[in-house]
């Protein structure tokens, strides 16, 4: 579902809250359409580090997993795909580089490079996740907050990404 088609974002999520009792630090990041790495370390005051739990490159196509902690707590699960033909010639080897050789979360990457990005929220929700995902974030928590959005640059789609929060049991 794109949002703003149908229903607005904030209308999905007071649906989700209503139904699963969300914090309001949970609907702020799953409604935000800026850096989720900024949230977390204003709530958790210490800095996101970036742990890589899998990353390849397929068909010219960077698909990275990770886990964003703070203070040792790993508070999302993330996936993203980034398209390396959808990044100016410029800047292409040098966002690449940051993407495959460094932790740095890609929000980070986007201000290094000094790109103008906007978030455009794919998909927001409450869902069952795996028992892997489960044990990466440390929780027994079956269903988790999540969202996919796309990072749009120059008008095409920069990277996609899935987040999996395990906020709300850390506040």
């Amino acid at each position: 579902m794109y949002f703003g088609e149908s229903m607005k974002i904030y209308e999905r999520i007071r649906e989700l809250s209503r139904k699963y009792g969300l914090r309001n630090e949970e609907k702020m990041i799953l409604g935000t359409d800026g850096s989720v790495t900024n949230l977390l370390e204003i709530l958790f005051e210490g800095d996101v580090i970036v742990k890589t739990i899998n990353q390849k490159i397929v068909d010219d196509v960077n698909y990275r997993t990770v886990i964003l902690e703070v203070n040792d707590i790993p508070l999302v699960y993330a996936t993203s795909k980034t398209p390396f033909k959808n990044i100016e010639h410029g800047l292409r080897e040098s966002i690449k580089r940051d993407l495959l050789s460094a932790d740095i979360p890609i929000g980070r990457i986007l201000k290094m490079h000094n790109l103008e990005t906007r978030r455009e929220i794919i998909d927001i929700d409450v869902k069952e996740v795996d028992k892997e995902v489960r044990k990466l974030l440390k929780t027994d928590r079956k269903i988790l907050p999540q969202r996919t959005y796309n990072i749009i640059h120059n008008n095409k789609i920069l990277m996609q990404i899935t987040e999996i929060f395990n906020v709300g049991e850390h506040l």
